[in-house]
């Protein structure tokens, strides 16, 4: 059987994991040595591509060639970049990183790497989700899941635990912040509720440094910071210059920045206080995003902690251990925060290898096919010895494969999703049929009707939001609308003829429509038509056109 890789594709820092022979999960070092790859592209050429930390390097100088942060812009339907005569979406920007990570790893593993599991944030609606499978797509790879970063953090930290808990996940990364309570019993993991921020991580942190070094800058020689930032190669030096300043300050007291523009030059001083205090706003609002999670998970009957597990990289800032402990009544641990998600992935990446297998040898036993096999209908004999025979081959001892294969893992949807309708005085609005905290798999069945007579057909706009209702009409102005698909009628309809919509909500959050004409039996299935969303035809154009260009 093949490996499957867990990939934490992240803001600013990428990482790769398998899990060994010992079924321990392994990160994977870069050609540089590092376990963690810069998400920073440079468009050398129009047919050579630079990845990591030598991107990072040039990016003061040729910032019109450079992506960064690109993570932010999954999911957004304006946002492109163009370079050598040449327009890039998300999904290809995020195909290099993949490419870059995937293909150090298999130059030190000397082996091929296509089945892999990608995390996104818990917060990454289904348009955002979506885009993340493409781009494993755009890169040749088979996108088995894309998992909340949380979850996968959780799965990692729970295979070490001996006893049940309730754990708090507060992940903040370099562009982004998960808030997440799960429950661990028996090797299973379930998620209680979720929340976050698309742009809240440490390149906050790192944007509000060099505010402060044009502040300070203006102050010394009456240069407006504006005229200081409208030098890109020196914004671009600066920002690099705060983020080694934060990790600095994460040891020490103080660190001197120095400053060069024209004619003039200030060394500036920053000191942990100082940082401490210019950032107060963005860690406070991290606190504020977890008491509105913790609030819905008491509401769930989840009001208890057992502990609060730092993550992400952003963590090592001393302030955070600090703010969250003195805010939170619970144990603090930081584990391994740069690489526990990559870990967790792989881990759920090898537990689908391991079920996999377990479906081959039962099916060889009852002579069905593999992929009809279900596990939970399959007699305990039959499986246990399956089990056995795995565990064997792998070389682990039977309690923690029956551990890993046997453990369930549940999550639930980071927003509403809602359907376009009128109501009986022409009001438009957005009624939701899934709302947040919804564990999935869900499918969800609502009956609405024609509004006018002789209707010929109707549209089935589908919206997010962070409105937990699903008895009142929403204002479309607060929500976001993700795709729409066209329900074509066999003859036109008199007004109130019934119209059924299904919302289904796959294990990895991907949103799938179906509508059907109770009068004529007509039906519509759609994967959402979302413009920020490649079709076949553009992912297969746009697969052939980036697999030409060389990724180093």
């Amino acid at each position: 059987m093949k490996r499957v890789f867990g990939i934490d594709l992240g803001t600013t820092y990428s990482c790769i994991a398998y899990v060994d022979e010992h079924g321990k999960p392994v990160v994977i070092p870069n050609s540089e040595g590092q376990s963690t790859t810069p998400s920073v592209v440079f468009f050398e050429t129009s047919d050579h591509i630079v990845v990591g930390e030598t991107a990072k390097d040039v990016a003061r100088v040729h910032e019109d060639r450079v992506v960064q942060s690109v993570k932010r812009a999954m999911g957004d339907p304006n946002w492109e970049f163009s370079c050598h005569s040449r327009t890039y979406r998300p999904q290809d920007i995020s195909s290099f990183i993949l490419r870059k990570v995937v293909g150090d790893a298999e130059s030190e593993l000397g082996e091929k790497i296509e089945d892999v599991v990608i995390t996104c944030p818990a917060y990454f609606g289904t348009a955002e989700r979506e885009a993340t499978k493409q781009a494993g797509i755009l890169a040749g790879l088979n996108v088995l899941y894309v998992i909340p970063e949380p979850t996968a953090a959780a799965i990692a930290y729970g295979m070490s635990l001996d006893k049940d808990q309730i754990v708090l996940v507060f992940d903040l990364g370099g562009g982004t912040f998960d808030v997440t309570v799960i429950a661990v019993r028996d090797g299973s993991i379930e998620v209680v509720a979720t929340g976050g921020e698309k742009e809240l991580g440490g390149k906050d942190w790192d944007d509000t440094v060099v505010a402060f070094f044009g502040k300070e800058f203006e102050a010394r020689t009456g240069l407006p910071a504006e005229q200081l930032f409208a030098d890109l190669s020196l914004y671009q030096e600066l920002l690099l210059d705060a983020e080694k300043c934060k990790r600095t300050l994460s040891s020490r007291n103080s660190v001197i920045q120095k400053i060069r523009h024209e004619a003039d030059s200030e060394a500036v001083e920053l000191s942990r206080e100082s940082f401490e205090s210019i950032t107060a706003h963005l860690l406070e609002r991290t606190v504020s995003l977890t008491r509105e999670v913790l609030a819905r998970a008491a509401g769930k009957g989840f009001g208890s902690i057992d502990t609060l597990l730092l993550v992400g990289g952003s963590t090592y800032m001393p302030q955070v251990f600090d703010r969250v402990s003195k805010e939170f009544p619970w144990p603090v641990q930081r584990n391994d925060p740069n690489q526990i998600v990559a870990k967790g992935a792989a881990l759920f990446g090898y537990k689908c290898q391991l079920d996999q297998e377990i479906r081959i040898r039962i099916a060889d036993t009852t002579g069905a096919r593999a992929e009809t096999v279900q596990l939970d209908a399959v007699p305990a004999s039959v499986r246990d010895e399956a089990v056995r025979e795995v565990a064997k081959e792998h070389g682990m001892a039977l309690p923690g494969l029956k551990r890993l294969v046997e453990g369930t893992i549940t999550n639930v949807t980071s927003k509403s999703f809602g359907l376009k309708v009128m109501d009986n005085d022409g009001r438009e609005g957005v009624n939701n049929l899934v709302l947040i905290d919804d564990k999935v798999p869900r499918s969800v069945t609502r009956q609405f009707c024609t509004f006018e007579n002789d209707q010929t057909a109707v549209e089935l706009a589908v919206f997010e939001n962070h409105d937990r209702r699903d008895d009142t009409l929403l204002d479309p102005a607060q929500c976001t609308e993700i795709g729409h698909a066209e329900l074509t009628f066999r003859k036109a309809l008199p007004k109130g003829s019934p119209i059924e919509v299904t919302f289904e909500l796959s294990p990895d959050g991907l949103l799938k429509l179906h509508g059907r004409d109770l009068s004529t039996a007509q039906e519509v299935r759609a994967e959402f038509k979302a413009d920020s969303i490649m079709t076949a035809q553009e992912l297969a154009t746009s697969k052939s056109r980036n697999l030409a260009i060389k990724v180093s």
